[in-house]
């Protein structure tokens, strides 16, 4: 070997070892104190394989193209009943019990708890039935199902209305959990350098589907009744069905090479501390957004006898703020501002719009709908602080403990967050409808508002102590104002 290649060697080695100093610096030290050594021979591995750059652009648009529409409209069924749903169900309830609210609330939450656990089967299975397959039948079983659950409406018998209703939202629940798992596989094989881009283009997907379903629901339901939403939305995916079939390129040669199967280890993943925080703060901050659907249209009829169409709103301008507050979020978490500290303002702002939304009784503030939506505002936003701060932070803990490659992280990262923000979202809906039935929607809200400023300050005093880096920044912050 010559001399000029040793110094060349040397020098990429000094470098290396420069630049891992330099990100281990950059981490919390509680986060490094127990980390195991790292393997000498760690496994290089980014979550795809090369074969996944072959494609060409053109096709490569055309992928994200259509997966983000075909996330927006999933999306927008997911939110469609959210305006009327609760009061019909309430109308064929034979009597107003603790137990019959209870299982409106399950009605709308059991397909997010089936998303919780069907997600990771599907991405362990994903190779064997092909990334292309498991979305367009994912998203022909859900526009069945919604075709379907227009029918339910014309049910008298509250048995036969229950059972039904869970059966077509319990496959709703397994199919979208699929959608999820093949849309991102789809987008990671035709954008593997580009996971940023692909996140946020989902995330915006999910939002503006988000805000659409509840305007629409309310508007479809004025106009023609129960049955006329889940016809437009069930017609309008069918089409979607078509253009995925006919356009959507089979990249199943890339995806054989893309490492689905992590192998991190869960146990050791949740045997750190600072995980299940960050998975407790993504509970909390889903959960508004799952308590509000079965109660709050009955809340704006009771209150100020509005049609349903002004909760269709309501839940608009929560998804919209949600939707355009990510991206600048994203930037500032990923240019300056620690994750932790972002995660702790989204939780307060959460805190704070549970008080005003009814408002709570102990607020000398007169009830308002101007209230109602600048709760909604601030749920969006809190929500958004918490959902983009809260996968670096994970990913900044896994990097600190040394477990797996990058492409395993970020895996094991979205997975944890899909599991806990899948279960605030299906807890709720049954936790709304039965704390509003037993205490009221002001007093209910209230309560949820004092879980979420109790859990910030805990959070608080826990990242604080935590990471050094946090304490800086807050100083160097401060000094800045003053």
């Amino acid at each position: 070997m010559s001399e000029e290649t040793v110094l060349t060697v040397s020098n990429a080695t000094d470098c290396n070892v420069s630049m891992q100093a330099d990100q281990k610096a950059k981490l919390p030290e509680s986060d490094l104190s127990d980390a195991p050594t790292p393997r000498k021979q760690r496994e290089v591995y980014d979550g795809v394989g090369a074969k996944a750059n072959t494609r060409s652009p053109v096709h490569c648009n055309i992928i994200l193209l259509l997966v983000a529409i075909n996330n927006t409209i999933v999306w927008t069924a997911i939110g469609l009943m959210m305006p009327f749903f609760g009061r019909e169900a309430l109308n064929k309830v034979p009597s107003a019990s603790f137990a019959n609210h209870f299982a409106i609330g399950l009605i709308i939450s059991i397909a997010t708890l089936v998303e919780f656990l069907a997600a990771p089967i599907f991405a362990k299975d994903i190779v064997n039935v092909g990334s292309k397959l498991m979305l367009v039948m994912s998203t022909f079983e859900i526009s069945a199902m919604i075709f379907l659950f227009s029918f339910v409406g014309k049910i008298e018998s509250w048995s036969i209305f229950l059972a039904m209703c869970l059966s077509i939202r319990l496959v709703q629940g397994i199919s979208t959990a699929a959608n999820f798992v093949s849309s991102f596989s789809l987008l990671v094989g035709a954008f593997p350098e580009s996971n940023g881009l692909v996140n946020g283009v989902l995330r915006c997907a999910n939002g503006v589907g988000y805000a659409i379903g509840p305007a629409l629901g309310g508007v479809l339901y004025d106009v023609g009744g129960f049955a006329l939403p889940f016809y437009v939305v069930s017609g309008v995916l069918g089409i979607n069905l078509v253009l995925l079939v006919m356009f959507l390129p089979s990249i199943e040669t890339e995806l054989s090479s893309v490492k689905l199967k992590s192998n991190i280890s869960y146990c050791r993943l949740l045997s750190i501390p600072w995980v299940w925080m960050v998975l407790i703060s993504i509970f909390i901050g889903v959960l508004i957004m799952g308590f509000t659907e079965p109660v709050l249209a009955v809340y704006l009829k009771h209150a100020f006898n509005l049609p349903t169409l002004y909760a269709g709103i309501a839940y608009a301008i929560q998804s919209v703020t949600f939707s355009g507050a990510t991206l600048p979020i994203g930037y500032w978490v990923d240019r300056s501002l620690n994750p932790r500290l972002m995660q702790a303002v989204g939780l307060f702002i959460c805190g704070i719009g549970c008080q005003l939304v009814g408002p709570a009784p102990f607020l000398p503030l007169p009830k308002s709908v101007a209230f109602t939506y600048l709760a909604m505002v601030l749920f969006g936003m809190g929500w958004g602080f918490t959902a983009v701060s809260s996968v670096p932070d994970i990913l900044r803990t896994l990097d600190a403990h040394g477990l797996g490659s990058p492409g395993e992280m970020r895996a094991a990262a979205a997975g944890l967050f899909q599991a806990a923000a899948s279960l605030g979202y299906g807890v709720g809906p049954m936790l709304g409808s039965t704390v509003t039935a037993a205490v009221g929607f002001e007093y209910g809200t209230s309560m949820l508002g004092a879980v979420y400023l109790l859990w910030t300050v805990l959070f608080s005093i826990a990242a604080a102590s935590s990471d050094k880096l946090l304490i800086v920044q807050l100083e160097n912050l401060v000094k800045g104002h003053s």
